[in-house]
């Protein structure tokens, strides 16, 4: 029990999230090729993927989800359906997300709520955003599989987007 106090502790302060953000007014047809399993209206992901590196337009490199220690562990995400509402001639949006960390048994090893918010504003209307999430993996990480968890939330209707995604560290 210890043991695992301990590795919860170095891990809640060892793996710095962080998000690089681009906001998109277009929807591009490639984005819709996740769409095929899930319903074309409400809060949903139009692609998500584990990537070894990112650049600048946002065109990941694409991971199988197993990376190694010592590294950062990159998840590119495309995100759709949220609500926009029009207000001082603008549209508005307001998102956030979270992110965990769970061992293969269900603990929680990281956790951080806002790790990125969303309230922008646009001339058009807001059709989806993407975004990269990132965690660098300590050298001494367990190698282990592990599952993140991203949890989208809509803060104008209410909705929420859960979804979970292994891990693996070599």
């Amino acid at each position: 029990m210890i043991y695992l106090m301990i590795l919860m502790l170095l891990f809640s302060s060892a793996l710095p999230v962080s998000a690089d953000i681009q906001v998109n007014q277009d929807v591009s047809l490639e984005s819709q090729q996740i769409s095929e399993d899930v319903p074309e209206t409400g809060l949903r992901f139009t692609d998500l993927c584990w990537s070894d590196d990112q650049d600048n337009f946002f065109e990941y490199v694409p991971n199988q989800g197993v990376f190694k220690r010592g590294t950062r562990a990159y998840a590119y995400l495309e995100v759709a359906g949220f609500t926009n509402y029009y207000e001082d001639d603008k549209y508005h949006i307001d998102l956030t997300v979270d992110i965990y960390l769970k061992s293969s048994f269900g603990l929680r090893l990281f956790a951080q709520r806002n790790v990125i918010e969303f309230k922008d504003t646009a001339e058009e209307f807001i059709e989806e955003i993407s975004f990269y999430l990132y965690v660098d993996i300590p050298r001494w990480a367990p190698r282990a599989q592990y599952t993140a968890e991203i949890v989208i939330r809509d803060l104008v209707n209410g909705e929420e987007l859960n979804h979970e995604e292994k891990l693996t560290v070599r």
